[in-house]
């Protein structure tokens, strides 16, 4: 006997760490305020599935989007303006480009969320791809135009270096590295290289390394309490942010202490280097969603290892539904989703009622025990017992 049963739901799970969904924020530096906006985001992920909960989390997520862009991200990017910081401006505009994410993520996630219709009958899980492949493409140009910046400072940086130093072979070097400097100057420059770097940039830098580390903290921890990985990737991308930051105010730090030292330009690259990272790392996962790449192994074996108590328990009772055996454990996603398909071996005595309860039994395992699971297909195979 062979059936396969093809289902839709409505119902969504979180999104995955895969769709790099953002929900970056400044909360407010008291402690009452950072636990209440916690048990906001943990009511709103506890009732996901009714409009009041979506239209919260909606809500929030803008709410801090929109604070996050008048605050932290326009301070540290006017801060390394006026204080001639490239590791400042880099840093804020890592912070731009994430709030650019949230707003697409946000706008794609709320399109990936709407149940099945008959012009999208697999769902639009896929329409958060898109906005992954959209962030990561966003963050990769950002990340070459603020390295090109920093790379140019370098550059004359290392022009004035050579040209207070003594005749001689390092003097020779530095002068051939940046012989296509004065090319690049005729570009322009927002700042005038006779300027150092304000010390005060520093605080502006600190600023964030102390929010992204508390946010990371702060969602970390509501990760852990709901068992949520994809919020647990999302903590460690804050945790990210915090180490830009941190890069920045080392190097503005050594700035300061050894002004001679382009260590403010190399700061800069450095930051573009992690953007560029995260741009990278984003776009990867996303083309594996787009051309259909199968699941890890790891995630085949978990799902394996979900259903393997439907074993134990179909042959310890009579009543229950026979599964003899898995077999074919493939999984595709699409979005923040899994579509796993796999082959159920059941006796021959096992009726087309107790297959469709089998099969419900299956699904309602598999989803409650990994919740990114968005649809099972099962193909029964009857065997010798």
């Amino acid at each position: 006997m062979q059936r396969r049963n093809h289902r839709q739901t409505s119902e969504q799970p979180e999104p995955h760490s895969h769709s790099h969904s953002h929900s970056h924020s400044v909360f407010s530096p008291s402690h009452s305020h950072g636990t209440d906006s916690a048990e906001r985001i943990m009511a709103a992920f506890r009732g996901a599935g009714d409009r009041g909960s979506q239209i919260t989390l909606v809500g929030l997520f803008a709410n801090i989007g929109e604070s996050y862009f008048r605050g932290l991200t326009a301070i540290k990017g006017a801060a390394g303006y006026l204080t001639h910081s490239a590791a400042l401006i880099a840093d804020a505009g890592h912070s731009a480009s994430d709030l650019v994410g949230d707003l697409v993520t946000l706008a794609c996630w709320r399109i990936s969320r709407r149940p099945p219709t008959n012009a999208f009958p697999y769902g639009f899980a896929k329409f958060e791809t898109l906005g992954t492949t959209t962030v990561s493409i966003f963050l990769i140009a950002g990340a070459a135009g603020l390295g090109l910046h920093s790379y140019h400072l370098l550059l004359h940086s290392l022009v004035d270096t050579s040209q207070s130093l003594p005749t001689g072979p390092l003097q020779e070097a530095l002068t051939n590295i940046t012989s296509i400097a004065p090319a690049l100057h005729t570009h322009g420059h927002a700042h005038s290289h006779s300027h150092g770097v304000d010390p005060n940039a520093l605080w502006f830098a600190a600023l964030g390394i102390l929010s992204k580390e508390w946010l990371y903290r702060i969602t970390k921890s509501v990760a852990q309490q709901e068992n949520s990985s994809v919020l647990l990737a999302n903590a460690y991308h804050h945790r990210s942010d915090s180490y830009g930051s941190m890069v920045a105010f080392c190097a503005i730090l050594g700035n300061w202490w050894w002004p001679a030292l382009p260590l403010d330009p190399i700061g800069g690259l450095l930051v573009s280097l992690i953007i560029l990272q995260n741009g990278a790392s984003l776009l990867f996962g996303a083309w594996g969603d787009i051309t259909d790449a199968g699941i890890p192994p790891s995630t085949r074996n978990a799902i394996n290892d979900a259903l393997t108590p439907l074993l134990a328990s179909s042959h310890s009772s009579e009543s229950s539904p026979s599964l003899l055996g898995l077999r074919h454990i493939r999984g595709r996603r699409a979005g923040s989703l899994i579509f796993v398909d796999l082959t159920a071996e059941v006796p021959k005595s096992l009726s087309v009622d107790a297959a469709i309860a089998l099969e419900e039994q299956m699904t309602q395992t598999l989803k409650a025990a990994r919740k990114e699971v968005g649809e099972l297909r099962v193909r029964f195979h009857v065997v010798d017992q």
